[in-house]
């Protein structure tokens, strides 16, 4: 497992050294009313016995930066997150401790610590841009809690107030490779919403919100140093029960395929990790080409303006 510091020896002097301001105990909210505050407790604490190792060494992240407090104390069942199905159902419990122990080594390393701890608060607006009918559009970062099963990081596309998209992904060291990794990509629900999704569309001169979700965390992926961007497929995703109830319609591996991503043995998707593609105006008619470099133009902007504010070389 990587810690965020990867001095040898640092977080067993850090741990051996210091009261662990994070216990289990952390992971239940104080607001509960007192039977369902110790039935939670009683059930986390068996899930942490039942997995005495990976406890172990998921405390030890937990208490090896300052930071993570914050984290629990923004969101208590942040402390879930190793036992239970994250980000893709090929993850065993050993590996789902070290994606997230090298998405905070990531996360810690290249300063975005407090950003993170905002964005765990509510939104974080990173990107803006209007539409031709100038309303504005906003890109906005969520953090730990939401989609708490599917990514680390959250962004979504708003309207205003509404959103429109999200896309949950997280950083991590796999296989031989720096990557990021998304879990989740959906549209709000409601009749209203659907309809504010192909007004969006045709507002952005075209771009696809989730197409676009998609694009801007793959040129984050280039900026940081990713290699791989892996997509989870429908079979692999961690939320079954919501996908056997018909809550949950989304057909993943339809849009990772047109965005011509490859099968992986694992059953999950990748692409390389790329910035916005250069647009190609001899392949599009000339009658669409006003439209599709205004298009372009903007998902550029986008994705430089996320890529800034995330602190990632454009």
């Amino acid at each position: 497992m990587r810690l965020y510091n990867a001095e040898p020896g640092f977080a067993e002097r850090l741990v051996a050294t210091a009261q662990p301001s994070i216990t289990i105990r952390s992971g239940i909210s104080r607001d509960l009313p007192t039977i369902p505050y110790w039935r939670e407790l009683l059930k986390l604490k068996a899930r942490a016995l039942a997995h005495r190792a990976q406890t172990q060494g998921w405390l030890q992240l937990l208490n090896s930066h300052p930071t993570f407090s914050e984290y629990v104390q923004n969101y208590p069942r942040f402390l879930y997150k190793i036992y239970r199905p994250y980000l893709t159902n090929t993850l065993p419990i050993e590996a789902r401790l070290a994606v997230l122990a090298s998405h905070y080594q990531f996360v810690f390393q290249r300063g975005l610590g407090d950003l993170v701890s905002q964005a765990s608060r509510g939104p974080v607006v990173i990107a803006s841009s209007a539409g031709k009918s100038g309303e504005r559009y906003n890109v906005k970062l969520r953090a730990i809690g939401p989609l708490e099963r599917e990514g680390e990081l959250v962004l979504q596309l708003c309207a205003g107030d509404e959103t429109l998209y999200s896309v949950a992904f997280t950083f991590a060291w796999r296989g031989q490779c720096q990557t990021v990794n998304i879990g989740c990509i959906q549209g709000a629900k409601g009749g209203a919403t659907l309809e504010a999704i192909r007004h969006a569309t045709r507002d952005l001169h075209g771009a696809r919100p989730k197409h676009l979700l998609v694009t801007l965390v793959r040129q984050l992926g280039h900026a940081f140093g990713c290699e791989q961007l892996r997509m989870v497929s429908n079979a692999n995703r961690v939320v079954k029960s919501a996908m056997r109830q018909g809550r949950v319609r989304s057909d993943y591996d339809q849009l990772w395929i047109e965005l011509g991503a490859q099968l992986q043995a694992d059953g999950d998707f990748m692409l390389p990790c790329a910035p916005v593609a250069p647009l190609d105006l001899e392949s599009i008619p000339s009658k669409k080409r006003s439209e599709a470099r205004k298009r372009h133009e903007l998902v550029a902007t986008l994705a430089n303006d996320v890529t800034v504010r995330l602190g990632g070389q454009v």
